[in-house]
């Protein structure tokens, strides 16, 4: 039997843009699976003319920021495509504002030759408390985030404070001042939370934190065994719950301190996070061009039609399939 990738795209915005990307990855891979899961409160979606369209699956319920809401998502797609037999090779998960760097069909010859687990970028979240002979992945040239963040998102078990909007954080900000004050407390403006230490940690020498990229491509064996995982684990997921950002480690702590997967550390993905703010990544443009295709990677994001429309068209004329 020939590969088959699935498609996974989460979405809330940009309905006209995620269209385009459907039609584009169908031209490519006419017998892949693509399952979008849009959030309900994101505009409306045009769930009648992407199910017109071969194998595009539309699913619809709660987003999120920040929080597990995103690996619900994504539990949710397999699940989903499990209960209904649909089998596929590889699952490519992305958003509704990527879009591909190369043609689908490379991008899944190069799937098909790949004698790993995926493409998943990750390395240890925190590198002076792993053993000697722990797996560094892409690091010490790749770090999530500044130690200080780092403890911040997985050290202290949080509450959140509503969802995150740009009146909150100025009138929160003055406040933030505490978090440099004292070791026990954590304000954090970006995902509006509210952080008190733990005393006790899921990590430890044997169970490393590692972290990543959420969006990432990954083996159908390897997708059923996280899926699994949580399942048989809820104190574990329990735990990530309580944290920020749990998409940015989950799959990866799992995954990699499971032993039965390798990966590249490279999830293929061209996201420049220079000049962030609020974890938000740069809308990429004509002007990233050169840069975009000279990564190396199979996909880019963010992409806005109504700020650069003509970055999409150079991108459709150079990866539409011959």
């Amino acid at each position: 039997m020939s590969m088959r990738v699935c498609y996974y795209i989460q979405t809330h915005t940009r309905p006209t843009q995620v269209n385009r990307l459907v039609e584009l990855i169908k031209r490519g891979s006419p017998k892949s699976i693509v399952v979008i899961t849009h959030d309900e409160r994101g505009a409306a979606i045009n769930t009648s003319y992407l199910e017109s369209l071969p194998e595009v699956y539309v699913l619809t319920g709660p987003g999120g920021y920040g929080d597990f809401s995103h690996i619900d998502r994504y539990f949710t797609a397999v699940d989903w495509l499990n209960d209904r037999g649909l089998e596929f090779d590889w699952l490519e998960n992305l958003t509704g504002q990527d879009y591909p760097l190369r043609p689908i069909a490379e991008i899944e010859t190069v799937l098909s030759h790949t004698e790993t687990d995926g493409f998943m970028q990750y390395a240890p979240v925190f590198p002076k408390r792993i053993p000697a002979n722990a797996d560094l992945g892409a690091g010490p040239t790749f770090r999530l985030c500044r130690p200080f963040d780092a403890s911040m998102r997985y050290d202290f078990r949080h509450w959140r404070i509503g969802r995150p909007t740009p009146a909150k954080q100025r009138w929160l900000r003055p406040l933030m001042a505490v978090d440099w004050m004292q070791p026990w407390f954590r304000l954090n403006l970006a995902f509006s939370t509210i952080g008190i230490r733990r005393q006790n940690s899921l990590f430890n020498g044997d169970f490393i934190c590692y972290g990543g990229s959420f969006f990432c491509t990954l083996s159908a064996r390897s997708v059923q065994y996280v899926r699994q995982f949580a399942r048989d684990n809820p104190e574990v997921v329990e735990f990530f719950r309580s944290t920020l950002a749990p998409d940015e480690v989950f799959f990866h702590s799992v995954l990699v301190n499971s032993g039965k997967f390798s990966f590249i550390p490279d999830s293929k993905r061209y996201i420049d996070f220079s000049n962030s703010r609020n974890n938000h990544c740069k809308i990429l443009g004509i002007n990233d061009l050169d840069t975009m295709f000279g990564s190396g990677a199979h996909w880019a994001r963010k992409f806005d039609a109504n700020r650069d429309a003509e970055v999409i068209e150079v991108l459709d004329r150079r990866v539409q399939s011959p």
